[in-house]
């Protein structure tokens, strides 16, 4: 679930002024039961730990502060207001970001141009004032909707978003020799490989990860995702010439729970409300991990303009800044294999990316990720070797052994729950590596254990692995009837 309206919502306006009382309010892009003092993060999901950013940006005091417009920031405001309905003074400030001294400021300028009304109050806190559009005001947000349709927090300058990005760079911790372990633990790897592996990862520097499909590259990957360690800043968008670009992705960056002070433990810790505040506009994650496969074409490196919305999605590279950025099946997507490392590998070695909005204009944002290839496909015919020296590790991820084998079959039978007898993973063994003239792929083990278990779903028996059902799934796994050893093993698909 998106944390703030995406701009898709219902074209139709409902116009709620003083002659328009009964009319029904717009479409709201919050859930009625969400509490004023939980703000926008808590449509998605978020994870509890200690915040371990050494820093956050401070919290804007002034309009200036902010770095927008006052006409911006009245026209966010109605928006935000009319996709609400009526919200409290205390609504407004969370889901824009901004301090409640801002919020009511802007408030007391949409009300002086009588563009907003007060409609009551739960009590005499002025927080919990409710607000609504009136006719001229209805007129107006129209106006707004039409240049964007954004309504969400508050965006960051572009010179902000620079200026805390290069910091981060700064910052960013090395992927600890333990993060690799855990990440490598998850396969089961010849020592060379796996060594190997750690180093290259340990590096941090861009990497080409090669070898027969079927062998733990698509796993690694999704591992080192999810043991990938440390946090950092995401903005939920960026202002910049006049154009709105939406970074925070809920499918991609997962919040977390408390926030970070310039220089301070977790604003939820028992201190001084006197402390400086964080700048609610930007949002601690953990460092994200963006993988991507033959879908990326040449469009998906650029900025992403929705002219219904009116504003745009940052690419993958963008939202995982400060984090890992994968691509699976490199070989495979729909831009040459030079092409794309053209646009990534010099803004990577430079440290700086541009971005080009639909009208024209450019502007460079920094360019702080992982980076790593994978690909099934030779090395050789892929790249030559001009771009090969650019990337400096290059890591093969072989068909694993008999003994690397027999541990993934005895790892996928414990996962199954199904008992893995010594003598039938001997056998198995033995019937793959026979007389093979290729080695059977590390994927091999859990297709055939597949078979084997809906196979017993249509004997209506218990899964079990035997020679017997071995030699069932054998047969089905392999196109044709297999005679030996040696035809699963030269098996390509």
């Amino acid at each position: 679930m998106e944390l703030y309206n995406d701009g898709n919502q219902d074209e139709k306006f409902f116009p709620i002024g003083e002659d328009n009382k009964g009319a029904v309010p717009s479409p709201s892009p919050w859930p009625d039961d969400v509490p004023d003092n939980q703000g926008a993060l808590q449509q998605t999901a978020m994870v509890e730990e200690e915040v371990e950013i050494p820093f956050s940006p401070p919290q804007p005091r002034t309009l200036t502060d902010t770095g927008l417009s006052l006409a911006f920031l009245t026209d966010l405001a109605l928006k935000t207001i009319y996709y609400a309905g009526t919200p409290s003074a205390a609504h407004l400030t969370e889901r824009m970001a901004l301090a409640p001294a801002i919020v009511q400021q802007i408030l007391a300028v949409l009300s002086e141009d009588h563009l907003c009304e007060v409609t009551g109050s739960s009590n005499i806190m002025a927080g919990n004032y409710r607000y609504r559009l009136t006719a001229t005001g209805i007129s107006r947000v129209k106006d707004a909707l039409e240049r964007s349709r954004y309504a969400g927090p508050a965006p960051v300058t572009i010179d902000h978003y620079i200026e805390v990005m290069e910091h981060q760079r700064e910052q960013r911790p090395e992927l600890s020799k333990q993060t690799i372990e855990e990440a490598l633990s998850e396969l089961v790897l010849a020592p060379e490989a796996a060594d190997s592996l750690a180093r290259t990862l340990h590096s941090g520097r861009c990497a080409l990860l090669y070898g027969p499909s079927g062998n733990g590259k698509t796993v690694l990957l999704e591992a080192l995702a999810r043991h990938l360690e440390g946090q950092v800043l995401v903005p939920y968008a960026i202002y910049a010439y006049g154009h709105i670009i939406r970074v925070f992705d809920s499918t991609v960056h997962v919040p977390v729970r408390g926030r970070g002070k310039l220089g301070l433990p977790i604003q939820n810790s028992e201190e001084s409300e006197n402390a400086p505040k964080s700048d609610e506009r930007w949002v601690v994650v953990r460092r994200p991990a963006v993988i991507v496969g033959g879908e990326l074409g040449e469009e998906s490196l650029e900025l992403a303009y929705d002219p219904v919305s009116r504003f745009y999605q940052s690419p993958s590279h963008l939202k995982a800044q400060g984090g890992m950025l994968a691509v699976d099946d490199f070989g495979r997507q729909r831009i040459r294999p030079e092409d794309l490392l053209s646009r990534w590998l010099t803004p990577l070695e430079r440290g700086w990316y541009s971005v080009t909005f639909h009208t024209g204009e450019k502007v460079s944002v920094p360019f702080d990720v992982h980076l790593l290839f994978a690909t099934n496909l030779k090395v050789e015919l892929l790249l030559d070797q001009p771009f090969l020296r650019r990337i400096l590790y290059k890591v093969e991820i072989p068909s694993p052994g008999p003994d690397e084998f027999k541990e993934i079959l005895r790892k996928a039978c414990e996962e199954r729950s199904m008992a893995a007898v010594e003598e039938t993973l001997d056998y198995i063994v033995q019937r793959l590596y026979g007389n093979a003239a290729d080695r059977p792929r590390a994927s091999y083990a859990g297709d055939i254990l597949d078979i084997v278990v809906e196979s017993a779903k249509y004997d209506e028996a218990e899964p079990a692995l035997s020679p017997e059902t071995f030699e069932k799934a054998y047969r089905l796994f392999v196109p044709g009837r297999a005679e030996s050893a040696s035809d699963i093993g030269s098996h390509k698909g």
